[in-house]
């Protein structure tokens, strides 16, 4: 299993970093889905006990500058990691104004999501900080409680109370 990704721009750099604390403030622990195409956030704690479940879909062409990975095999492109959402917040806020911010997965004695933020500083020169946030390869037996839910499909309509007043249509 390898994944390595790389945000340059700032835009997409700061709408990461906001995904991310949203998911910090939902769940103490979420699962990242890494994909060839997709960067997948999951919650799913038990809806019955008052967790809240989520998924969260961010496409690694709108998103990475580079995205390099491979899953567990062949067959199996993907890799699935339990990490804490909070330790991972934690890390992406010194990326405020940041060059980049990399990504990689690694094994410091333990997995570890190795997340390095290029930070500008006052001479032309450029500082670099890391954050090794531990993680758990999920195995591929429990993948199947992972996947993505089905949406019914959504059902609007218009309940706007009308009102005629003088020959005038007042919509409420």
């Amino acid at each position: 299993m390898k994944f390595r990704a790389k945000i340059v721009d700032t835009a997409c750099l700061n709408h990461f970093t906001r995904v991310s604390n949203m998911i910090a403030k939902l769940a103490k622990t979420c699962t990242l889905r890494i994909s060839p195409d997709k960067l997948n956030f999951v919650l799913s704690d038990k809806v019955a006990n008052g967790g809240v479940s989520m998924w969260c879909e961010l496409e690694q062409e709108n998103f990475f500058s580079e995205f390099q990975m491979e899953g567990v095999s062949a067959e199996n492109n993907e890799i699935y990691l339990e990490l804490t959402s909070e330790n991972l917040s934690r890390a992406l806020k010194t990326a405020q104004n940041a060059r980049a911010l990399k990504v990689k997965l690694t094994n410091k004695h333990f997995p570890c999501l190795t997340v390095s933020i290029e930070l500008l500083s006052v001479s032309s020169s450029s500082r670099v900080v890391t954050h090794d946030i531990p993680v758990k390869v999920i195995p591929r037996k429990l993948w199947k409680d992972l996947q993505e839910p089905t949406v019914p499909d959504a059902d609007v309509s218009d309940a706007r109370r009308h009102h005629i007043l003088n020959g005038v249509i007042w919509i409420l």
